[in-house]
Parts: structure tokens; C-alpha cells; sequence
């Protein structure tokens, strides 16, 4: 593999992977518009080059978090709905009409806004309404719920396109709170008929059909973060790490290895330097305890991980070692590396920095 400029660590992101998951999430709602959450740069692997993919597929409904992640993606697609999950800031308001962003509105005070917006330019302006059902982390409570039941009219100046909310414990279809906060959105998409509904996430498009509503919003599914339930299509993981291969040394029995010394070598060992440390994404969490692959055998890390290198045991890998150990790839999957570290894979999915992207 060759890069220009030399490059010590490389993120190589399997396109044919990313379309084949969006359409297995298609096919498990097939009554259902399947929606793509590119939120934090595409969870990582890069709007500019994701949002095109998954508009040449078909996929024509996109939901971020923030306006200036909506004003991006407007820039590389013209004509899909666009809904901005936070919302409009004040003084924001403008932006969203003139580059035809749909706001989901979480509180009474944001609808107030917004409809103050379209009466001004005389005209409707789109939006969605997110109701919290139990996350208590956006939408509208109890109290602004009322607030807005009470004052529907506050709505006559708007179009009203989504109504939704956002599941806890998807990944559990046992969980009972599933249940619970279906039974808060029916009520409140009852006072909406004929408005689309949206509940389920990725997570939610393995709950029963009754879950799925209108639209479904998958996120980390898209890429392979999310393991299915067993007899479900399986997700394939479209991300491989790279680090070079910086020095290769010997080191005796006994002998320690990196910051805090850490390990120490239970024999005289080979060991290898890679370019890549948790300054570029590989955590600190993963020392000790993660390996990595060379030629298809596997080598541990050891010692601590620093901030641009990595230490791996070659002990056992035949010559020649190569020139790049895969940290990441479709068997060393970063759901393998955050079930290590105790987080999530979206962790580390949104936190490789200035690593390049190449996409195959």
C-alpha cells in the first residue's frame, strides 16, 4: 500500500460493505422509508463521501444533530429531506429556510419561534416534533407536551412532516421500557393524524413491525456497528486501521515494555513499533489487552499505548513482518476493541482524528 504523502496510520473504509447494510436495514422495514443518521461526520467515516453513496442507493430522508453538520450536507446534496435533530438556534432561523433544512422542534419556545419565522416570510416552513419518552435528553416533556396540546394552534403556521421520538433500551427487545415508551408516543401522535411517525433507530428496526411507524432512523447500523439478533441478517463491519510498521527490535526476558513498565517480557521477544498511538483514536484503554493482525496472525499489544506509537509482540509472526499491522479490521472489529476498553463502538468510530480516509 503506498500513500502521498507517507502516511504512519491510515483508516480504510469498505464502501460495498456500507451499501450492502443500508439495504439489509431496507429490507427488515420494507413499509417503512429507511432514513440515514450522519450525525458526527457520518459516526466517523465522512459525510462528504457517505451521504453521496446512500443518495445513489435510493436513500432520500437524512437526520443530523446540528445545523452546521445540516448546512454541510446540504452542500453536497441539493434535493433530499434534511432534519436537524437540535433543532434552530436563536438567530439560526434564516439559515434553516434558505437552505431548506427541517428543524425537529424539542420545546413550546422553539415552535413559538419557528411559526414566528413563517408568519414574518408569509409562507409554511417544515417541520417535525420530538417528544420525550422516558431518555430525558431532548424533546418535549410533560410540561411543554401540555403547554403544546393546549395551544395546537400555535402550529396552523407551519407544516407539520414528522412527529417522533427516541428509544432507551432498543438493543433489548425484552426491555420493557420499549413498550412503555410506545404507548407515550401513540398518545401523542394522536393528536397528529396523518402526520409520519418515527420511533425506531437502528436498535428499533429489529423490534416488531409496530415499532417502525414511518420512517426509521439508522445510524451505526449503516456501518456495521450494531450486531443483529441471532437468525437476522448479519451487519458487516466496513472499517479497517492501519498502522505502520515503524522499527522492529529485540528485546531479553525480563525486560520491560513502554511508559510505567507495564509489561515485562516473559522471553527474549521481537517486538514491533507502530505509527499510531491514542493521539490518532487507538485508546490507551485497548494496552495490554488488545492485539492486532500482521499477515494474518495475530500480535498482542504490550505496554502502555502512547500517544503516536504502539508496541505489538512479533515474536511469533514469520518473516518478512510486513510493512502495516491491521488494529482494526473485519475480525478485530471495534465492537471487539470497545467490549475491551468498556464503551461503545461508536467511541471509537468518531474519535479517529487526522487519520486519512481511504475508500475502497
Amino acid at each position: 500500500m503506498t500513500t502521498s504523502p507517507p502516511r504512519t496510520g491510515l483508516i480504510e473504509i469498505n464502501t460495498n460493505a456500507i451499501v450492502q447494510n443500508y439495504h439489509t436495514l431496507c429490507a427488515h422495514v420494507p413499509h417503512s422509508t429507511c432514513a440515514a443518521v450522519l450525525k458526527a461526520d457520518a459516526y466517523g467515516f465522512g459525510t462528504e463521501h457517505i451521504a453521496p453513496l446512500l443518495f445513489a442507493q435510493g436513500c432520500r430522508h437524512f437526520f443530523v444533530a446540528h445545523i452546521e453538520e445540516g448546512l454541510f450536507l446540504r452542500s453536497l446534496l441539493p434535493e433530499p429531506t434534511i432534519y436537524v435533530l437540535s433543532g434552530i438556534l436563536p438567530g439560526t432561523e434564516a439559515l434553516c429556510v434558505k437552505y431548506h433544512l427541517t428543524p425537529i422542534l424539542t420545546d413550546f419556545g422553539m415552535v413559538e419561534r419557528w411559526a414566528a419565522e413563517a408568519r414574518a416570510r408569509e409562507c409554511k416552513l417544515p417541520c417535525g416534533l420530538h417528544m420525550d419518552t422516558g431518555m430525558n435528553r431532548s424533546g418535549f416533556d410533560a410540561q411543554d407536551t401540555a403547554k403544546l396540546f393546549n395551544n395546537l394552534n400555535v402550529l396552523e403556521p407551519l407544516s407539520l412532516e414528522v412527529v417522533m421520538s427516541h428509544l432507551a433500551s432498543s438493543a433489548d427487545s425484552g426491555d420493557p421500557m420499549n413498550a412503555q415508551q410506545k404507548a407515550l408516543f401513540d398518545q401523542f401522535r394522536s393528536a397528529f393524524p396523518g402526520t409520519k411517525a418515527s420511533l425506531a433507530d437502528t436498535g428499533g428496526v429489529y423490534l416488531p413491525p409496530a415499532f417502525h411507524y414511518d420512517i426509521v432512523r439508522t445510524g451505526k447500523g449503516l456501518f456495521g456497528l450494531y450486531s443483529p439478533p441471532e437468525g437476522a441478517s448479519p451487519l458487516r463491519p466496513c472499517l479497517k486501521l492501519l498502522g505502520r510498521i515503524l522499527q522492529v527490535r529485540t528485546a531479553a526476558k525480563g525486560e520491560s515494555v513502554g511508559y510505567g513498565a507495564s509489561h515485562i517480557l516473559t522471553r527474549d521477544s521481537k517486538l514491533a513499533t507502530l505509527g499510531i498511538g491514542f493521539a490518532d483514536g487507538y485508546d490507551r484503554r485497548l494496552s495490554n489487552v488488545a492485539s492486532v493482525m500482521i499477515g494474518g496472525h495475530h500480535a498482542p499489544v504490550v505496554g502502555r499505548i502512547s500517544m503516536d506509537y504502539t508496541v505489538v509482540d512479533v515474536t511469533d509472526i514469520p518473516e518478512p513482518i510486513g510493512e502495516w499491522a491491521e488494529c482494526v479490521n473485519d475480525t478485530i472489529t471495534l465492537d471487539t476493541l470497545a467490549h475491551m476498553a468498556g464503551t461503545i463502538s461508536r467511541e471509537f468510530s468518531t474519535g479517529f482524528k487526522g487519520l486519512k480516509r481511504v475508500y475502497v
